[in-house]
């Protein structure tokens, strides 16, 4: 199958044909991840190029995205993103593709906010102009299954749901009746009915499901096992069908940050088992104007010849033996750091240049040592939601006065040894130690905020320009 996007104007605006459809839930644990993935990966084995995105700011059910469709998926956040941005994001990420599917975030109206929309799947549905495949949990009732479907499909007129999938369904009959129940009561279409499988589940632990990255052979037969399930009881058709006929939506322009412009800097990135939590846009702005040079932080001795750091979240704490093993190219780090040419580490990075991380058991391990702290684990995440942050004072990232609006989710909590050199001011979220983020020692700084390139765009510039100067051993002076 190939399809080729249609620009046309549409009363004077430029627009876009895409074919999408998001799958969102009535709430979390519904099922989305696993149709989601399940239904990418039933549409790759019918010769579909899919380009998978995911609501919100999510990093592990896009790297399952990416294993079952070899496509990086793209975050579609409307609480960063201002609505232009996120289009862009959708749009550019969509070339040379057939199918777009979205993977939506927690209840399709759940938000940062019990009155408003922003950050929800609904708002992003009205955004992209994108039709909605409800996915409902329908264990344990059968009529009761109208009133909830009429619920999400009355409560916001311009969300445009134009299916329903009924998941876990238990006996023959019981299927029938809530199918019944939504096709005759409610007047929404089935699109599947998928019975209660034990046998199929994704494992998972304190931060949610285990990132594809770390089991890539037993997840991929898992894919096949979900896409096999998706074939067998779900409408794949119709789910074309919604998406082909989706309505046009506005060409926006692509942002600036991604032209390529090239700097003559070599970024490194640790991408590996460990440290895998990237927005993929922000690997995308840094390879438009830099060489991206991917290390492996558990099997690679040596830094190669890069001017740049840049160290995102992941699971350091499952990896600590292993990390600490690497003696070698801890040391590599923390003389690169101390050499002042310009690392970013954010949450599972900043773990990992501290001092020792102390797991639940209580066991320490030594990390690259750079940062004077040490992080340890609590089994109640410390911190969880979005994050709206005062630039303090300049650094190799952000300027001062600046305001940065990004996600932080963590069980670990830093444990300073001495007085640390703060950059950044929390005006909502947690930050390192409810007031501040974003140490700073040299020219490396550290924060629990995750931020994506789009919501703060002259991350990719103030951090290319700090190692320009490193590079050409010039002082570094922030402005």
């Amino acid at each position: 199958m190939t399809f080729k996007t249609v620009l046309k104007a549409e009363n004077g605006i430029e627009t876009m044909d895409i074919p999408r459809v998001i799958l969102s839930g009535t709430s979390s644990r519904v099922g989305k991840t696993m149709l989601s993935i399940g239904l990418m990966r039933a549409l790759v084995n019918r010769g579909y190029r899919v380009q998978p995105y995911k609501v919100g700011p999510d990093f592990i059910d896009p790297s399952f995205h990416y294993f079952a469709t070899r496509r990086y998926s793209r975050n579609l956040d409307s609480f960063m993103l201002a609505r232009n941005n996120l289009i862009e994001s959708f749009e550019r990420s969509f070339k040379n593709a057939d199918i777009a599917i979205i993977e939506g975030t927690m209840g399709l109206y759940d938000s940062h906010h019990a009155t408003d929309e922003k950050g929800s799947t609904a708002e992003v549905s009205k955004i992209l102009k994108c039709p909605v495949i409800l996915i409902a949990n329908v264990e344990r009732m059968s009529r009761t299954v109208a009133p909830l479907i009429l619920g999400y499909k009355i409560f916001d007129p311009e969300v445009r749901i134009e299916g329903v999938i009924l998941n876990r369904t238990g006996t023959e009959r019981h299927a029938m009746k809530a199918r019944l129940a939504a096709e005759k009561l409610v007047k929404m279409r089935v699109i599947g009915v998928i019975p209660r499988r034990n046998d199929v589940v994704i494992p998972d632990r304190h931060l949610g499901l285990i990132p594809a990255y770390e089991k890539k052979e037993e997840f991929e037969e898992l894919f096949d096992k979900l896409a096999g399930l998706v074939e067998e009881h779900l409408d794949i058709d119709a789910v074309i069908d919604i998406a082909y006929r989706s309505r046009p939506i506005e060409d926006v322009p692509e942002h600036p940050v991604f032209s390529r412009n090239p700097s003559g800097v070599r970024v490194g990135v640790l991408r590996d088992r460990s440290f895998n939590f990237y927005y993929e846009d922000n690997i995308d702005a840094f390879a438009s104007k830099a060489e991206v040079v991917f290390i492996d932080s558990l099997s690679d001795r040596r830094l190669p010849d890069i001017d740049a750091l840049y160290i995102g979240g992941g699971f350091p704490e499952i990896f600590a033996e292993e990390l600490e093993k690497n003696r070698k190219l801890r040391e590599e780090i923390y003389n690169f750091c101390d050499s002042g040419r310009p690392v970013y580490a954010e949450c599972g990075g900043l773990m990992y240049l501290g001092e020792n991380l102390r797991l639940l058991d209580k066991s320490e391990y030594e990390m690259v040592g750079f940062m004077p702290y040490d992080t340890e684990m609590y089994r109640r995440f410390q911190a969880l939601g979005y994050s709206i942050y005062r630039v303090a004072k300049s650094n190799p990232v952000s300027k001062r006065g600046d305001l940065l609006i990004g996600h932080e989710f963590h069980y670990s909590k830093v444990l300073p040894r001495k007085k640390l050199n703060f950059a950044l001011r929390v005006r909502r979220g947690k930050g390192i130690d409810g007031k501040h983020d974003g140490a700073v020692q040299k020219q490396t700084l550290v924060n629990y905020i995750h931020l994506h390139v789009l919501s703060y765009p002259p991350m990719i510039h103030r951090f290319l320009k700090a190692a320009k100067k490193s590079k050409s051993k010039k002082g570094i002076k922030f402005d």
